[in-house]
């Protein structure tokens, strides 16, 4: 069975009582044998495949504390432990357990600690590591990419795969199934949460209030001033409090005053210099790019854009082609594909299409350089192919003064651009007499 045995074994402990987990951990633990040897090869079996989990165990006790069925179709009754067989998770499912993750508390999460790290961190990390947009990165793989989101063979297309890149992990695969199930989106951001709650005092944080951070003696805010931890320096989590506070934050330039809930933290930056902080004005340096900008809108003094975290971390969408078409090609008519993808410092869409006449592509990359945005806007159609130079972007309800300054910065670029769309167009018209 080729699935993600990490979810499962999770299950059991993320629903189970908070008053009775001591009692009802022992079940589980019995699920989980140790792993088992590939014979005259001394190597352990995939770990990812699971042959060493009682799965049909583990299911049943999900369901059972869930009250609804973790696959919608294919398994268990329909498996046969061939290679194509795999079954399709219920997306009520998975909403579930994402819930039940949100809730879990301290203690609990304490309980799950030794458990996730002798088994599952390093997993997770693979699979977050091979997702689908990290193993197709060349060129040479945009037609795999392609199929990936359109065809329904889901064999054809993984035998194709397959063949070509016989080497492609385990995870990479899970993430294809994923897509095809429809449940990818959902499994990516239940992995970013479970990093971020298990993984959290070995990542770092960053200050992001710009006038710095107090350091207290103890976790409140009445306790005494020991430092301060300046702007965008780094700090690591010790331990959290449980003590959650709100804070009006007033913007000493704008006078604009947003509530910002957190909780107590201790924490250890510079030269092991420890003490108590408030959260709310710590940043998550693993947060993708929209995660952090969700629900802000910017602008470069022309037009203004809004970032939203709700999308996968990559994305095809090849809707507009033939069916008979696979990939935009001078025979194909009016073919192409729109594409978005999502990391860590940057967020980029765009455009490949084949028209009646030419092919075309177009794309925009925002990032972060700096702890300032940019956009770079690249173009290649008939006559005209260009990359434009970094258009600064300010929030959108920044000082019009200095709105201002930047769409002077800006407005030679947008020139540009637009004096390269315009030749296209009169040689667009004038070649083709439309």
């Amino acid at each position: 069975m080729k699935k993600l045995i990490l979810l499962l074994l999770f299950i059991p402990l993320l629903s189970f009582g908070q008053n009775l987990i001591e009692d009802n951990i022992e079940p589980f633990k019995e699920l989980i044998g140790n792993p088992m040897y590939i014979e005259n090869r001394g190597q352990n079996k995939s770990f990812f495949k699971g042959h060493w989990i009682d799965k049909l165990g583990v299911l049943k006790l999900s369901e059972k504390i869930f009250g609804i069925t973790v696959f919608s179709s294919g398994y268990p009754e329909n498996f046969r432990s061939y290679n194509s067989d795999f079954g399709d998770y219920n997306p009520l499912f998975l909403d579930k357990l994402t819930e039940s993750f949100k809730t879990l508390s301290p203690s609990l999460k304490k309980l799950i600690k030794p458990i996730y790290e002798m088994h599952f961190k390093i997993p997770l990390r693979r699979l977050m590591g091979n997702k689908i947009s990290d193993y197709f990165t060349e060129e040479y793989n945009r037609n795999l990419l392609e199929g990936i989101k359109s065809r329904e063979d889901y064999n054809s297309i993984l035998n194709q795969i397959k063949s070509t890149n016989p080497d492609i992990p385990p995870e990479t695969l899970f993430w294809i199934r994923r897509n095809y199930d429809g449940t990818s989106y959902k499994f990516l951001k239940l992995f970013q949460l479970i990093i971020e709650e298990m993984d959290e005092f070995e990542r770092e944080y960053y200050v992001s209030s710009k006038s710095g951070l107090i350091v207290r003696e103890q976790p409140n805010s009445n306790s005494n001033k020991t430092g301060i931890i300046l702007y965008n320096q780094k700090v690591k989590i010790l331990s959290r409090s449980g003590k959650k506070s709100i804070i009006n934050d007033t913007d000493k330039e704008t006078g604009i005053i947003k509530t910002i809930e957190g909780e107590w933290v201790e924490v250890i930056f510079g030269t092991n210099i420890k003490g108590y902080v408030f959260d709310g004005f710590l940043r998550k340096n693993t947060d993708s790019f929209l995660t952090r900008n969700d629900g802000t809108t910017w602008t470069n003094g022309f037009s203004t854009y809004t970032f939203s975290k709700d999308m996968p971390d990559y994305y095809i969408d090849i809707s507009s082609c033939d069916p008979s078409c696979d990939t935009p090609t001078l025979e194909c008519h009016m073919c192409g594909y729109d594409w978005m993808k999502v990391d860590i410092n940057s967020f980029s869409f765009g455009q490949d299409y084949q028209n009646d006449f030419f092919a075309e592509y177009k794309s925009t990359q925002f990032y972060e350089e700096n702890d300032v945005i940019w956009s770079v806007d690249s173009y290649g159609g008939h006559i005209v192919e260009y990359e434009s130079d970094k258009i600064y972007w300010l929030p959108a309800d920044s000082d019009p003064l200095e709105i201002e300054k930047i769409r002077l910065k800006n407005k030679p670029i947008l020139d540009f651009i637009k004096l390269k769309k315009k030749e296209e167009y009169e040689a667009i018209e004038k070649d083709f007499q439309i």
